[in-house]
């Protein structure tokens, strides 16, 4: 009898062990919203568990000791209850899967490789590299961006105040005289009328234009119409295009040297490319390679998405066994490559902005100050 009660009792609690247990409860009778990680914060923690794992800690008391950081008291829950289903006997990447969907696949996958090959720390570090490298791309790709984006928004703004408040006040001016005004003052007194007038209808059709972009963003197919037309742009296109192929170069190389076959490889490799026409292509590059295809007679195949160096090198590391080095190889090629297309696209816009807005505000200053002139000397022409 007290055997039977006993089952009956384990039936009732679950098999999971306590710390299992307290790690799932849910709290007020719902299920307690997942936290999401800033991609800073995420780096800094796996960081840290990379190197205290390396100087002699166990996970969950590398876990425990970065849960206890002031700056990261927010995530103290997830971090805790991550540790206590480690300590209560489940893997380190079966925890994360049960965070709720915090952690993205491509990391538990990998995590997961590096479990069963018994490489795990090295796996956090090269997991860890690649977010780092992921946020260095991004934070030089903003950094690269804020010149010409202030200087378009301090242009934009500048250019719509002198329209809708300095025009309107000279045009009071210049009407009361009864002067005839210039073509060039004409256009400008017309076009800050317009303003004044439909300003509201401007900035909502820029609203809508927005709300367009952003729906079409979020629909699959538009997504992919819109990525795949990006892609044909004239030095954009190149540009965005080593950025995709980047970043899944990025995540192979790494897959890879975690012990993933090609073929799972570039299965996982699929999520993690943002741009979708690129993604279709990796798509059928792992749908090719699972019919027995050659992946360098496959990428060569995509010659419009792939550099022929991308293809080169693949075909060198298929000859020589060493296809994880020539991966890399190709990361840092493309990394130089998005870093001189940056620098080529900014060399062209930079100029052009400040030329235009300098002719622009130069152009109002001119219309508004003409007139006056012409008054001025009219004066000193008149009779005395």
């Amino acid at each position: 009898m007290a055997t039977a009660r006993l089952s009956r009792r384990r039936e009732d609690t679950g098999s999971k062990p306590l710390l299992q247990r307290l790690a799932d409860i849910k709290i007020g009778g719902k299920a307690r919203k997942a936290t999401k990680i800033k991609k800073r914060d995420l780096i800094y923690i796996m960081r840290n568990v990379s190197t205290l794992i390396e100087n002699g800690l166990t996970l969950p008391k590398s876990i425990e000791t970065i849960a206890r950081e002031k700056t990261l008291r927010a995530y103290a829950p997830l971090l805790d209850g991550i540790r206590m289903r480690i300590e209560s006997g489940e893997t380190f990447s079966g925890a994360l899967q049960q965070a709720g969907g915090v952690f993205s696949d491509l990391m538990i996958n990998q995590i997961r490789v590096g479990e069963r090959s018994g490489t795990l720390p090295d796996t956090i570090k090269r997991l860890t590299q690649q977010l780092e490298n992921a946020d260095n791309l991004k934070g030089m790709i903003l950094k690269k961006l804020a010149y010409p984006t202030m200087l378009v928004t301090l242009g934009s703004g500048a250019v719509s105040f002198m329209l809708l408040y300095v025009v309107p006040t000279f045009e009071k001016t210049y009407a009361e005289s009864g002067a005839k005004l210039p073509m060039i003052t004409q256009v400008l007194i017309e076009a800050g009328r317009f303003g004044t007038s439909y300003g509201w209808i401007i900035l909502l059709a820029m609203g809508l234009f927005v709300a367009a972009v952003v729906t079409v963003r979020r629909n699959p197919k538009g997504r992919f119409w819109m990525d795949t037309t990006l892609l044909k742009a004239p030095l954009l296109g190149d540009w965005l295009r080593n950025i995709a192929v980047l970043q899944f170069v990025e995540v192979l190389g790494n897959l890879m040297e975690a012990g993933f076959t090609i073929v799972d490889a570039l299965k996982v490799c699929c999520g993690s490319v943002n741009n979708r026409a690129v993604r279709k292509s990796v798509e059928q590059l792992h749908a090719a390679i699972l019919r027995g295809e050659r992946f360098s007679a496959e990428l060569e195949r995509h010659g419009d998405l792939f550099p022929p160096i991308v293809n080169q090198l693949v075909i060198v590391g298929e000859k020589t066994g060493t296809l994880a080095k020539a991966t890399k190889d190709i990361r840092k090629h493309l990394e130089r490559e998005v870093h001189r297309y940056t620098a080529l696209m900014l060399g062209m816009i930079e100029p052009i902005l400040t030329v235009g807005l300098a002719t622009c505000i130069g152009g109002i200053l001119l219309a508004i100050y003409l007139p006056m002139f012409d008054m001025i000397g009219a004066m000193d022409g008149g009779p005395k």
